[in-house]
């Protein structure tokens, strides 16, 4: 198609160079996802993230996969999908924009993202409330009005995305060789100075048995993505801002991220932290924890500690994984690896301004939330029928995954082909039970739920001032200063210098125009 060519193009050269009024069950039917007009499943061609699942990426023809076939059958749709690499996602996105040549259905991480705000300002998103009544009566039923407030989804009053629900408010926690540290006779660390002992013994004490000095202690990758746990425990995560004294302000900016820079220096300096993070993608950051099996400690989502558990054993058939609190700062508070979330995902769907289709795109998603259709709920949770589950008498037989292969399957169908809808995977307590390591990932769930970072600038939009200077985001300015402080090239005392830069280069109107908008959100 047309579309599928054009990005294609465009993206190989750039890398070379939703409670509203519920309807009654009978519009539900009438509604609900199925053939077009014509009589034939509704055509839609979709651009989506591989989200770096190694299922997705390792396909030779994703239209052609069984999970794909099984969607479409039950869903009575026919899919075209685009994939977006995930290292690319954003610059794709604009990209994309760019060229005029749109998807019916378009994944994005929300309307007011630098890439996706002026396609709204410029009216080539559509506004979908009108859709939404005529054909999304499950949408309007559950999904929280919170979601349709969100400023990821809606501007002045208008939808203009469909969100993916999020469950688990805190979705991120610390995960540790567990097998290293009983090896060691350690116990679970705490408090900073704790993790710093910890981490030392996995350098020093060669947990992993091979007789080399090859351990990575703590691994993240670029823009201190998955290893902002240090900065949490000094509640400064850079991409979060808080309210302090009538201001709302970019954390990365606050006196007590000196403190943590020093921190990251120090674990940079003694190698406690993997001295490549800050090139570190994902396939590359994978392949310590997973293909190699070298790193001790890492965050990343606390919906399936038994996959990471399962992926590492693919390098260690021994090696044992568990969730630990992320450290405790100078506080004595809970920290964390990641922000509280709203009840809005990673995702939020929309639909470019000329899809001639856009009432069988939301009635496909809508889909997605029908409480009657079984077979629907069946395969987004157990897969497929004959094949990862089966049913005797009336009861459901899962076999549940036992190798990474057979995990990331279960997450192409429990997650990443789930667009929207109830992410039972996550909240069903029975189901969990049923999978071998259950208990571990309640824990795990326990563990995230009782920690997190507050993000006073959550669901805030693009402000003007970024806009017009997106240095000014944490990982411009901030992030370029911070990488010379932790690698040596800069002293921390210059942080001072660097805030009274910051500001005078537009962070001061980007603070005022923040305040404004978080006080008028207060109102």
């Amino acid at each position: 198609m047309k579309m599928k060519k054009t990005f294609s193009v465009l993206l190989s050269v750039t890398l070379a160079g939703a409670a509203l009024a519920a309807c009654s069950t009978d519009k539900e039917n009438e509604n609900a996802a199925g053939p077009s007009e014509t009589g034939q499943p509704a055509k839609i061609s979709v651009a989506l993230g591989t989200g770096n699942l190694p299922y997705v990426t390792g396909s030779r023809d994703i239209n052609s996969d069984k999970y794909v076939k099984k969607l479409e059958e039950l869903a009575k749709v026919d899919l075209d999908l685009e994939l977006i690499p995930h290292e690319n996602y954003s610059q794709s996105l604009t990209l994309m924009f760019a060229s005029g040549e749109m998807p019916n259905l378009l994944q994005t991480k929300g309307i007011n993202t630098p890439e996706v705000a002026p396609a709204v300002d410029s009216g080539n998103l559509m506004p979908l409330n009108d859709l939404i009544d005529q054909y999304g009566p499950n949408l309007k039923k559950y999904v929280p009005k919170e979601s349709w407030d969100s400023t990821r989804v809606s501007k002045d009053g208008k939808i203009y995305g469909i969100p993916q629900e999020n469950p688990i408010r805190n979705g991120t926690v610390t995960y540790i060789r567990q097998d290293w540290l009983d090896k060691l006779g350690l116990k679970t660390p705490k408090t900073i100075d704790e993790y710093i002992e910890v981490l030392r013994a996995f350098r020093d004490q060669d947990p992993n048995g091979n007789g080399k000095k090859d351990e990575i202690p703590f691994t993240s990758r670029a823009k201190f993505s998955f290893g902002q746990a240090f900065f949490g425990a000094y509640d400064v995560a850079p991409a979060l801002w808080k309210q302090v004294d009538g201001q709302l302000v970019p954390n990365f900016i606050r006196p007590e991220m000196k403190d943590a820079l020093k921190l990251y220096k120090q674990l940079y300096e003694e190698k406690l932290i993997d001295n490549e993070f800050f090139v570190m993608q994902g396939k590359d950051w994978d392949a310590k924890i997973k293909g190699t099996g070298v790193a001790g400690m890492w965050a990343h989502s606390a919906s399936y500690p038994d996959k990471w558990e399962n992926d590492v054993k693919t390098a260690v058939p021994t090696a044992k994984v568990s969730a630990i609190p992320s450290p405790v700062g100078p506080s004595g508070k809970p920290g964390g690896s990641d922000e509280i979330g709203s009840t809005v995902s990673d995702y939020v769907w929309v639909i470019p301004k000329d899809t001639k289709n856009a009432a069988d795109v939301i009635k496909f998603l809508d889909w997605y939330y029908n409480p009657d259709n079984k077979d629907k709920d069946n395969f987004l949770l157990y897969g497929l029928e004959g094949e990862t589950y089966t049913v005797d008498n009336g009861q459901i037989k899962y076999k549940a995954p036992t190798t990474p292969e057979e995990t990331q399957a279960e997450f192409m169908h429990q997650g990443w082909l789930a667009f929207t809808g109830q992410k039972k995977y996550l909240t069903d307590e029975t189901f969990i039970k049923s999978k071998p390591g259950g208990d571990k990932i309640l824990e795990t769930m326990k563990i995230a739920a009782a920690e997190g970072l507050v993000n006073d600038g959550s669901e805030m939009p693009v402000m003007p001032a970024m806009q017009a200077r997106p240095e000014l985001k944490y990982d411009g300015l901030w992030l370029e200063f911070a990488s010379k402080v932790v690698t040596g090239k800069e002293p921390v005392e210059k942080f001072d210098e660097f805030v009274a830069d910051w500001k005078k280069r537009g962070g001061e109107q980007l603070v005022k125009e923040a305040t404004e908008w978080y006080k008028a959100k207060q109102k």
